[in-house]
């Protein structure tokens, strides 16, 4: 009985939960410009568990230290045969990661994930999508393609 409870109380105060952790998404296409970094417009809670993601600036900040897994993607329609598309996870305003997509065909949709240790006060982490098809290219909303989202890895 006493172990049930001492799991039971940790799971309800967190102390084991993957959390801050949230996912959002997009309510509206964004265009992104040839050749140039584009923070994406991730402006929908789909998740925000303890409320570290700023709809606004499109960053999470998360108020608890740790390790966390962080996934991003974006769909871009292309109408281009040639060029490249990235989708890069910045921390405080360096690029972290990405995911490079040399274009073959009308869409595409890169997946970039990534580890990250973030001090739970002042360390955040956006999204930037980047496409070189020689002209602006334009981003799918659908909430299928086009997300944003972390969680802290318990144990770590």
């Amino acid at each position: 009985m006493a172990i049930t409870k001492l799991i039971a109380d940790s799971i309800t105060s967190g102390a084991i939960a993957n959390t801050p952790a949230f996912r959002a998404t997009m309510s509206t296409n964004q265009t992104i410009s040839n050749n140039t970094s584009t923070i994406i417009n991730f402006n929908t809670e789909t998740y925000d568990t303890d409320s570290c993601y700023n709809t606004s600036t499109y960053r999470f900040t998360p108020n608890v230290a740790g390790k966390y897994l962080v996934i991003a993607s974006y769909a871009l329609g292309v109408n281009a045969s040639t060029g490249t598309f990235i989708c890069s996870i910045f921390k405080n305003g360096s690029e972290h990661s990405r995911a490079n997509v040399v274009l073959s065909s009308s869409t595409s949709s890169p997946i970039t994930t990534s580890f990250i240790e973030l001090n739970g006060s002042s360390d955040y982490i956006d999204v930037r999508g980047y496409q070189s098809t020689g002209s602006s290219k334009t981003t799918y909303a659908g909430a299928d393609q086009t997300y944003f989202s972390a969680c802290k890895l318990i144990g770590i």
